[in-house]
């Protein structure tokens, strides 16, 4: 029975067949083990109806499967291969490295900034590579001697040298040197005056060496053609890279920097297909630099980038460097020789110094702070007291606490020994169970700061401001007003008020304006025109007027009534209060008069 594809792997299927017609997925082959494959650099689509290629890291992919020779970290995001961002590409797939000073077993573990060169793993940790040294917290750069390109001065290995137009310079000696030249060629000008068409003596050409023959170019053109062509015959048979092998795990012979994998010669980790040939990433070790990207060099036996550029992320080509902070950037490795530095991943993207730096303008660094905003991994790496780490790596203040003259001091509420402990003036350090200023009193709990008696705390500007002591005062926040006038006072054009548009001042405080038949809850919102706020009550939970007041004809007032209505006849009540009155004594005198003759 013939069974059907099945994955065994991002490069090949368990897809049985004996020729590559059995194959159905486009551009695949059937290997020598007898089952379906796609061509070496290449990987079946998810659907397996093709043949993809691999994406290199920054090179555009359709489906994750193109990403996943970098293994774990490794995604296709917006269409191009990358890795997550606390992994980095290294050695042919996203890793993650540790940090100088954090424990590793091998180079590769340690995070390189810009040159791999420049970390080692020695004794189990993380440190710059012999000739290099610790520019910031985690960047290590090269040592150059007069001549070699810098970037900064710090790069240049010596007193008296500095960095002028990105090559170590020994200033003094420059000088020298220039006259001394100038000199010369005044004086060969005057011996030897220029002789129009005179061609001048072509020099040497300098010997080169052939890496595919191993001879000498200049010194014998025809033989090195003889030789080449007899080469390129020797070896039509040779193996190629993609070409079908069977010891796994084995360099592929006559392909350097290969290992059989899965019946095909692939390159091996850290380098990569280019025409042929496996070419080396950045930092890979080499026996030749025909294996090294153009633009790139070859020294130390490896492929490496100049001392004043950087690798770019993919491992292939060498970047320039930012010219300085605040100079454009795309790279991470850009910005690092200019200390603690990074480029930004949003716009506008110019080399910025980390939370923990400042801008040294005599190094032209970014210099990492002490005490506070100091770099720090963790809690415990302030020194500063009441310090903490925060999520940007730098020490600032626990909460409620302020960085008042060198000090993290406590906020109101905050526990002191003395004012001197506390972030804002007008402060008083005392145990809130003390009322007394009396400090001869035993506090019954620690102390904490607070504002003194007859102030008020604002949280937003950490200190304590006045409160009014009568309507007019002056102040700059309503809280200051609140105390006195009630929660309805405000602080209007800087004096303590009542907004006469809704409130009204009445017994002290500011109330809000109750008309006449009105429900209210206290006499005091009871509000009526004029200057007679006497007048008017709060009964039976509605405003009206008092007894012997009534309203006027629009009811915005309180009157005393003038003892007769409009129409100048007595009043009901008056009319009735009489009748009243003379029924009483009416009915007093006869009950004497019944008693005194009776």
């Amino acid at each position: 029975m013939v069974l059907g594809p099945a994955y065994a792997g991002s490069r090949s299927i368990i897809w049985p067949c004996e020729d590559s017609s059995d194959c159905k997925a486009e551009n695949a082959h059937c290997s020598i083990y007898g089952y379906c494959q796609c061509p070496a650099g290449y990987v079946f689509s998810t659907d397996v109806t093709r043949c993809l290629p691999e994406s290199a890291y920054g090179v555009a992919c359709q489906e994750a499967v193109q990403c996943s020779h970098m293994l774990t970290g490794a995604k296709c995001e917006a269409g191009v291969c990358t890795c997550d961002s606390d992994y980095t590409y290294v050695r042919g797939r996203c890793r993650k490295l540790v940090d100088l000073g954090q424990p590793c077993s091998d180079d590769i573990d340690c995070f390189f900034s810009h040159n791999r060169e420049s970390v080692v793993c020695h004794r189990g940790s993380c440190e710059c590579a012999d000739g290099f040294y610790r520019r910031s917290s985690n960047v290590c750069r090269r040592r150059v001697t007069n001549g070699e390109e810098c970037l900064v001065h710090q790069d240049c290995d010596g007193d008296n040298l500095r960095c002028v137009n990105q090559r170590c310079t020994d200033a003094a000696a420059q000088t020298a040197k220039s006259l001394q030249d100038v000199a010369i060629q005044t004086s060969q000008s005057l011996e030897k005056p220029h002789v129009e068409g005179s061609p001048a003596k072509a020099p040497p050409a300098p010997k080169t060496r052939d890496a595919e023959t191993n001879t000498d170019t200049a010194a014998a053109t025809k033989r090195v053609q003889i030789s080449t062509k007899r080469a390129a015959k020797e070896c039509e048979r040779c193996r190629k890279f993609g070409d079908p092998c069977v010891e796994e795990g084995v360099e592929c012979p006559e392909v350097p920097y290969t290992v059989c994998r899965m019946g095909q010669c692939h390159c091996r980790e850290g380098y990569y297909h280019k025409e042929g040939r496996c070419m080396a990433e950045l930092g890979e070790y080499v026996h030749d630099g025909q294996y090294c990207e153009p633009g790139t060099q070859f020294s130390n036996r490896r492929c490496t980038c100049r001392n004043d550029q950087f690798y770019d992320n993919n491992m292939r080509t060498c970047l320039k460097s930012a010219l300085g902070i605040n100079t454009s950037c795309t790279q991470q490795s850009q910005c690092s020789p200019y200390g603690a530095a990074y480029c930004p991943s949003v716009s506008p993207k110019r080399c910025t110094c980390h939370p923990y730096a400042r801008y040294d303008e005599a190094t032209e660094l970014c210099v990492a702070k002490d005490g506070y905003e100091a770099y720090c991994e963790r809690d415990g790496d302030c020194a500063l007291a009441n310090a903490r780490c925060s999520t940007e790596k730098t020490c600032v203040c626990k909460p409620s606490y302020y960085y008042v003259n060198e000090r993290c001091k406590a906020a109101n509420g905050g526990e002191c020994e003395t004012a001197a402990d506390c972030a804002f003036e007008e402060a008083v350090c005392q145990s809130p169970s003390v009322q007394s200023e009396d400090e001869s009193v035993e506090p019954a709990e620690p102390k904490r700061c607070s504002c003194g008696k007859g102030h008020y705390y604002q949280a937003s500007g950490n200190r304590c401001l006045k409160e009014a002591e009568q309507y007019g005062d002056e102040c700059s926040v309503d809280e200051q007003c609140q105390p006195l006038l009630g929660e309805l006072g405000q602080c209007i054009e800087g004096q303590c008020q009542c907004d006469e548009n809704e409130h009204h001042f009445k017994d002290g405080k500011c109330n809000m304006k109750i008309a006449l038949d009105a429900r209210c809850s206290k006499t005091s919102e009871c509000f009526v025109d004029g200057d007679d706020q006497d007048n008017v009550e709060c009964r039976n939970s509605a405003c009206q007027c008092k007894f012997d007041y009534s309203p006027d004809v629009e009811r915005q007032k309180c009157i005393r009534p003038s003892g007769k209505n409009s129409s100048d006849r007595p009043s009901a009540l008056k009319v009735i209060t009489l009748l009243l009155t003379s029924a009483a004594v009416l009915i007093t005198g006869s009950a004497l008069r019944d008693a005194y003759y009776g």
